[in-house]
């Protein structure tokens, strides 16, 4: 384990929890907040930064797990939360109805059909990629010959594009970013690779001003809409402040513990913002304050649920693995 990366993934967390919560209070107020949008936006990267940690992570935590116990550890983290978490998407969606292809994808986080669909809760997408590259590491544990195959996929995926879903999914360039994070994984340490830390959020935050950012919605990040500028503005600069990150000794503490929580405070975070965001329409308060308590109550809300669900669920699945086998 990489104690400084699981601190960065709470930092990762972090920065989209505050874009969200930036993005509420100007919903309520029409203000931005201390901080002007084309900087607010670099929150946007904490999911860049998410999968090129991933990219590490797998790869290194991979070499010595079998297949099966790998997919086996990817399912037990990733989908009993993601399920519970897309309980209140699915209500609230209720509400104006959704379709066959949404609920589909929502179920196997599969998006590509006739036409691109989103999973109901909107951050899901990102667990869409992050399947679909789990997806292909359990075939090149089953397989290394699989790897060719798989490379040759993504080339081909990427080449036609513009022709139907299932290629603008499986070729998406953001898929690029998780191939940094492998190719890190196996890079010599370099104390010197420290400087990527700030070269790379410095970069991050010059995207907005520049006019580089990407934008758009989850439909529009699933089929790869300004995907390759997304890699250059947001992956290569992530890249960077992972590599760093590498590069610095950390154990065990209370940060480490928030990077443990740090997938529930991905998936759970809107629900506080957005219950929150009912009131402040109606009363408002100043955008910085409405930032602050949306901040803090994901925290605090998400913590609660890491606690009491998260935990005890992958104690659950150890337990019942670990007497399966006796």
């Amino acid at each position: 384990m990489i104690w400084s990366l699981q601190v960065l993934r709470f930092i990762a967390a972090m920065m989209v929890v505050y874009l969200h919560a930036a993005l509420t209070a100007y919903e309520a107020t029409g203000s931005s907040g201390i901080f002007p949008p084309m900087i607010q936006v670099a929150g946007t990267a904490g999911v860049d930064i998410f999968f090129v940690i991933s990219g590490v992570i797998i790869t290194r935590t991979a070499r010595d797990l079998t297949w099966q116990q790998f997919a086996w550890k990817r399912i037990r983290r990733i989908l009993p939360m993601y399920y519970l978490a897309s309980i209140p998407a699915a209500l609230i969606a209720a509400k104006t109805g959704f379709g066959w292809r949404e609920t589909i994808a929502t179920i196997t986080l599969w998006p590509a059909f006739d036409q691109m669909a989103a999973p109901l809760l909107p951050a899901a997408w990102t667990l869409c990629f992050e399947m679909l590259f789990y997806g292909a590491a359990t075939l090149v544990l089953v397989d290394r010959r699989f790897l060719p195959a798989i490379l040759g996929l993504f080339a081909v995926s990427m080449a036609f594009r513009s022709t139907v879903p299932i290629f603008q999914f499986l070729g998406n360039p953001i898929i690029l970013e998780f191939m940094i994070g492998v190719a890190l994984a196996y890079a010599p340490s370099i104390k010197a690779a420290r400087w990527g830390i700030p070269v790379g959020a410095i970069a991050i935050l010059l995207a907005g001003p520049l006019g580089i950012a990407p934008t758009g919605n989850t439909l529009d990040f699933l089929i790869g809409q300004d995907a390759l500028q997304r890699v250059a503005a947001y992956g290569i600069p992530a890249g960077l402040v992972v590599y760093g990150t590498m590069q610095v000794n950390a154990g065990k503490s209370v940060w480490t513990y928030l990077g443990d929580a740090s997938y529930t405070l991905y998936l759970f975070h809107t629900v506080p913002i957005s219950a929150l965001l009912t009131l402040w329409i109606f009363y408002p308060l100043p955008a910085d304050i409405i930032i602050a308590i949306g901040v803090a109550a994901s925290l605090l809300f998400s913590w609660r649920i890491h606690e009491k669900f998260e935990k005890p669920l992958l104690r659950i699945f150890i337990e019942t693995r670990q007497s399966a086998r006796q």
